[in-house]
This record gives structure tokens, sequence and C-alpha cells, in this order.
């Protein structure tokens, strides 16, 4: 979680004096030695599709149990897993018809687009249970699996930056994606496996999250513009606050502020890699288009 925080400090430091993508037909002739004169609108469909992981703590507490209950005395650890699974998601996006007072007075575009989908993530993972029992003079290792499918709601603001060449002059083709947004999680489906104690159930933390739960997520990503008005953007979000409920050992209690998930007796921090796909619409219009021809048109396709 540092690194990522500390190598986005670094891109938006870096960076932070580049200029929003301009979607304007382009000046140059293409690779087919024609202008891009479309009437473009203001909306557009956005598609992604990528894995999920579920990252996990990599230190394990060994925790000392000096009990007498039902014959153990010893320790034990949670090893706790993530494994790939898989995400997708449809929606639309949208460029703002006009800056905010605060845009203008910083003379800079603060939020390039915003866009909003649904979508179903499937996650998977699990805990190993690592026993040592004194008593007994046994060590032993129980494996639990957990998969869940959660349908989910999704809204993210973006600020996009491009990069420059020939002294910053042009922009080029791929631009640097910025967004921060909330998601609104239920799960559907729970495959998991049922958590069963090795160990005296005085001594269980076991805590699961309950169906439905929040988050606000960041989202960096690479965008490469195919052509005018159509992109694709690697990238990835990962949650960075959360509200959840969870139960279980006789006990339920409200999470606020972590963006990790319960379940078992481990924590875990779902983290979605994908491929953006998005596409402007084009306006209909009654006969042939005329193009752009005065800058009152230019402005309307600003940021499209």
């Amino acid at each position: 979680m540092k690194l990522i925080i500390v190598f986005i400090a670094l891109f938006i430091s870096t960076l932070a004096f580049a200029q929003p993508r301009d979607l304007t037909p382009n000046k140059r002739s293409s690779a087919f030695g024609t202008r891009d004169f479309r009437d473009l609108r203001g909306v557009g469909l956005q598609v992604q599709l990528g894995p999920t992981y579920l990252m996990t703590n990599r230190k394990n507490e060994l925790v000392e149990a000096n009990l007498t209950n039902d014959g153990f005395l010893g320790n034990y650890s949670h090893d706790q897993f993530g494994k790939l699974g898989v995400y997708g998601e449809i929606g639309l996006m949208h460029f703002p018809k006009k800056r905010s007072k605060l845009s203008l007075k910083l003379k800079t575009v603060l939020v390039s687009y915003y866009d909003w989908g649904i979508g179903f993530k499937y996650f998977r993972g699990g805990e190993n249970i690592q026993v040592n029992n004194n008593v007994t003079n046994n060590n032993s290792t129980e494996v639990f699996r957990l998969g869940h499918g959660n349908a989910y709601a999704r809204f993210s603001l973006h600020k996009n930056i491009h990069f420059k060449k020939n002294q910053g002059r042009d922009k080029t083709n791929f631009f640097l994606d910025n967004s921060l947004g909330l998601n609104v999680d239920y799960r559907v489906m729970d495959q998991s496996d049922a958590y069963a104690s090795v160990y005296p159930t005085t001594v269980i933390s076991e805590q699961r999250y309950n169906p439905l739960h929040v988050q606000l997520h960041y989202g960096l990503g690479i965008g490469f513009k195919l052509k005018r008005g159509a992109y694709l953007i690697p990238g990835v979000r990962v949650p960075i606050l959360g509200y959840q409920s969870t139960t279980g050992a006789g006990s339920s209690s409200t999470v606020i502020g972590k963006p990790s998930l319960h379940w078992f007796s481990s924590t875990y921090w779902p983290i979605l890699f994908h491929i953006k796909y998005m596409f402007v619409f084009e306006k209909k219009t009654k006969g042939c288009a005329t193009g752009i021809t005065n800058d009152q048109d230019q402005n309307t396709q600003r940021n499209r």
C-alpha cells in the first residue's frame, strides 16, 4: 500500500503542469489522408474487463495460546493467501459541459470526464491455519478457501494528464488517467469453505463481512488514443477507504475506514486490474456533416 501511494505521488508531482487532453479534430491528416470532422456528443460507452486479486498481509503473527481448554496448549498462526479472479463492467462516460468556477480560477481542468458502470467481481483466496499443540506434540495445517461474487455499481471522476512532444508544442497519443470514485458492492455468491476451528473456540477471531459494503477507490491507468473519440486504458483500481459490517464468533462489528475485507480470521485487500475501452457517441445530423467552422464549435468539442 505504501509503495502504491509513493508511486502515485511521484507521478502527480512530476506531471502537475501538464495539460488535459483536447479532443478537437486533429489539425494533421490521419493515416488515410483525411481529417476527422465528426460531430461528437458529450457521452459515450465504456466497457472494462480484467483480473482481480486479494492482497494479504505478508506478516503472519504467531499467537501463543497458554490455555488448557480442550487439551490444547501451544501456538497457532493464520497464513492468508489470494488468488486471481475476474471482473467485468459496462456503463457510460460523460464529458462535463461546462468548467467549474474553481477550474476557471485555477486555469486548469479539474475533471476531464466522469464515468459510471455496473458489473460483477469474482474474488478468490483463502487461509491456512497452522497449529502447534505442545500437549500432543502434534503439528497440523487446515486449508480454508473462499470464492465470492459481488455485484456492484461504481461512479468515478477522472483527471487526465497528457504527455507532450516536440518541446511541449504537441500532445502525444497517450496520457495518464487518474480517478477517484465510490463503489457499492453486494455479495450475491459465496463459495467459501465452512470454517471449522482446529483449536479452542475461545481463541477464534473469525469475522465475515456482510454482503453490502461501500468503498472509496483510486484508479491509475495509461490511456492510448486509438482515434478521435476512442481510447484504450489499461490500469489498476484499489480501495483506499471503506465501510463494512461484520459478523462471526458470536459477535458483530462495524468497520469504518479500512478498505480491506474481513473473512475467516484474516483481512483481504481487493485489487482490480483492467483494460478499459471507451468511445464517444456521434451526433446524428440530417444531411451532410459540415465540420467545425468556428471557435464556438471547437469549444463544444473540447474534451470529447
